[in-house]
């Protein structure tokens, strides 16, 4: 592959471009879909081409192929695209420098998903779907979907980066409905890994582990009362700090963003009340938003967005490295070839505290105990609203009755000096898809932290 690769960096070079960027992918994806038990989407895609990313008079051009015969052809489009790109600027983009690397990074994968039969993938699909509609008689539907990728990508730049990753995905995830006479409910799991091979669903996506959760969210919602309506003291649970500080904060930490952000000006300012720690760590071992390189083949690093209370850093790529005199922070992030780099979030968290769990809950008259979300939204100036699917009331320090139809809201940067306590627990990371032009898959979590009155709003009767 590489020797393909070398060919088009020096044809590039000789067209004038000061940058050529090479990012060759060789892969296999498979999906699958089961509705209550029956098989209703099955397909399978050869993942297969180069992206070619050419700098040429301060101007990106970016072109993909997925013939590597016309390799030579699409270099010489993108650096067209680029200087026809570069009589529109104001200033000349300009990347920031970086160490090269030589390396092979190998597969942490035991069982490569392409080699195992579609029959062993739908009978873990009917496993999943039974243990599902064994947990209640008022589970009314149950969708599962199986994503898996295998295969291999190859980086080659023109200052001599040379770097083979692989390429792995094994991603799991049911849509489960209740219904008890005219109320319906329903919730959502999500299980994935893009380190571990088709182990993953008995190491870890057990039927058990991945169904019963969704199914028990399900029921508990039909049970559930109707939350009230305005501001409470509240806690929020490590599935669902995580939404917040990748949704709500996290984009305004990536520099691409930042300028247009409620982070906007803010770095080196204190943007949170007194011990709000809060990181992106492409580095934490074993987590899906982990590799050892991102996509411009600069090493994943360990960003301190929030440290101290103090907005601290932001998360880069080597554009926006440059333009704002940071560091590379090994953000940037390609869907697949198709696909240029940009900045993206990798495993993002908040901190833990000194309180112990139980120690959040004193004090508390009544309030929200928000244990799992069903999705979110922010908006770059850091306003929020996210769907929980698992929710409790407190009631004088104590977890009282579950909640159904509950949604929060507020605005981020102003709930961070509502914090008023973070606990101390170790927490599991919750896994799931980043859409910002592009998927990328991420983790997030934190401690529980608790929030006083004016923090979060409660959607309600």
């Amino acid at each position: 592959m590489f020797d393909k690769l070398e060919k088009a960096l020096e044809h590039g070079q000789d067209l004038g471009a000061t940058y050529v960027e090479l990012r060759a992918e060789d892969g296999f994806i498979e999906y699958l879909q089961m509705d209550d038990g029956r098989i209703n989407a099955l397909t399978q895609r050869i993942e297969r081409g180069v992206a070619i990313r050419a700098l040429v008079n301060g101007a990106w051009g970016f072109v993909s192929t997925g013939e590597s015969e016309q390799l030579p052809e699409a270099v010489v489009s993108a650096c067209k695209m680029a200087r026809a790109a570069a009589a529109t600027r104001r200033e000349p983009i300009t990347i920031a420098e970086v160490k090269t690397y030589e390396d092979v990074v190998k597969s942490e994968a035991r069982i490569d998903p392409r080699h195992v039969s579609v029959e062993e993938k739908v009978g873990y699909m009917r496993e999943v779907t039974q243990a599902i509609q064994d947990y209640d008689k008022r589970i009314a539907a149950v969708t599962l979907k199986v994503r898996t990728a295998s295969g291999t990508k190859y980086i080659a730049t023109s200052e001599g980066t040379r770097l083979q990753m692989p390429v792995n995905l094994v991603w799991v995830y049911p849509w489960v409905t209740g219904k008890d006479g005219p109320k319906m409910s329903a919730a959502r799991n999500e299980e994935a890994t893009t380190l571990a091979g088709w182990e993953f669903v008995s190491d870890v996506a057990t039927p058990e582990v991945v169904g019963i959760p969704a199914a028990r969210r399900a029921i508990m919602q039909l049970e559930g009362v109707a939350a009230k309506a305005g501001s409470f003291p509240c806690i929020l649970g490590p599935r669902v700090i995580g939404v917040l500080a990748h949704e709500a904060l996290g984009h305004l930490a990536e520099a691409d963003l930042t300028a247009t952000s409620a982070f906007a000006g803010k770095l080196g300012e204190v943007v949170a009340a007194e011990g709000v720690n809060m990181t992106d760590d492409g580095t934490d071992p074993g987590n899906i938003g982990t590799s050892k390189y991102d996509d411009e083949g600069v090493p994943a690093s360990r960003v301190e967005i929030i440290k101290d209370s103090v907005l601290t850093e932001l998360m880069t790529n080597r554009e926006y490295a440059a333009k704002m005199d940071m560091r590379p922070t090994g953000n940037a992030r390609a869907e697949s070839y198709l696909y240029p780099p940009i900045v993206r979030m990798r495993n993002t968290f908040f901190e833990k505290g000194d309180f112990s769990f139980e120690e959040l809950f004193e004090d508390i008259e009544f309030g929200y105990y928000c244990v799992d979300f069903r999705g979110g939204q922010a908006q770059m100036n850091a306003s929020f609203q996210v769907g929980i699917q698992e929710a409790f009331e407190i009631v004088n320090g104590a977890v009282g009755r579950p909640v159904k139809d509950l949604s929060i809201s507020g605005i981020a940067t102003d709930s961070l000096f509502k914090i008023d306590a973070v606990s101390n627990e170790d927490f599991p990371f919750e896994t799931g898809r980043c859409g910002k032009g592009q998927e990328a898959f991420v983790s997030s979590g934190g401690p529980s932290i608790r929030f006083l009155k004016g923090g979060i709003t409660f959607g309600g009767k």
